[in-house]
């Protein structure tokens, strides 16, 4: 409830303050007000996404350390954690769900035509044809041995486990990997694809705001280069990652349906 009321003090202070210096630099109240409100949006959404990303522990890159160095099975075994249940697949890197399987096989090159077509044998082994496979990234030729073996393939990514985990308290606690910071690694950072929308959405907005204020020029220059860095990150130097809610949805189905069970640790 502090947090809401903090949240809600911040804008209307942010609006006021923007409000008042809008009304300074615009003749009318009608574009002063819209200014005014954009630029609390702008804000509040920039404040949102700067506690999300200082409230994690750590970055989804260094939980791709963490598996890459430790394996599959280390992969497998959180997310059994979870799940309470050790005995749902035969194997130690997958788990059974109801109408799918999770295989991991994580490594920082793309996965080729025999790990696909190596799950594509573990997934109907089980009578299983949908896989939800945590990699990296899969090459795009191996997507025709899933299509010739008659199995879906999705590709979780790092992202969608760390999230699931930490919905559940279940992240492993890992020491964050203090980088040096190059210029190389501030434009890739920049180029993100997961930045896209706020580009986009910053883009838009200036842009439209060029029509109601006298600074036509300022507006569109910064909004144009807003919009060219949305579509910059679609091109192939965004290194954004996909993410598979249904393969979350799936894992919190099969949670859900199975009865309470006792851990060793609540045993003891």
């Amino acid at each position: 409830m502090a947090r809401i009321f903090d949240y809600i003090s911040l804008t209307v202070i942010t609006f006021l303050l923007t409000f008042v210096w809008t009304a300074l630099a615009f003749s009318g109240t009608a574009p002063a007000l819209i200014m005014s409100c954009t630029l609390t949006l702008i804000a509040v959404i920039t404040l949102k996404y700067i506690r999300v990303k200082t409230g994690k522990p750590y970055t989804y890159d260094r939980l791709a350390l963490e598996f890459a160095i430790r394996g599959n099975d280390y992969v497998i075994s959180l997310l059994k954690g979870i799940l309470k249940d050790p005995d749902m697949c035969g194997g130690n890197n997958c788990i059974l769900l109801d109408r799918s399987i999770i295989i991991a096989n994580f490594r920082f090159s793309a996965l080729g035509i025999s790990d696909i077509g190596a799950a594509a044998l573990l997934a109907k082994k089980y009578d299983r044809d949908r896989i939800f496979l945590i990699c990296k990234s899969v090459d795009r030729r191996a997507y025709t041995v899933a299509q010739l073996e008659g199995v879906r393939l999705t590709p979780v990514r790092v992202k969608t486990v760390y999230k699931l985990l930490k919905k559940h308290g279940a992240l492993p606690p890992l020491k964050p990997v203090k980088e040096k910071i190059t210029l190389k690694d501030v434009f890739q950072r920049l180029l993100m694809r997961s930045n896209f929308k706020g580009y986009a959405f910053s883009g838009v907005l200036l842009v439209l705001v060029s029509f109601l204020t006298p600074l036509k020029i300022y507006y569109i220059v910064i909004g144009s280069l807003s919009l060219l860095l949305a579509a910059l990150t679609l091109t192939p130097l965004g290194n954004g990652s996909f993410s598979s809610p249904r393969m979350a949805e799936e894992f919190e189905a099969e949670l859900n349906s199975r009865p309470e069970q006792i851990s060793m640790e609540e045993f003891e």
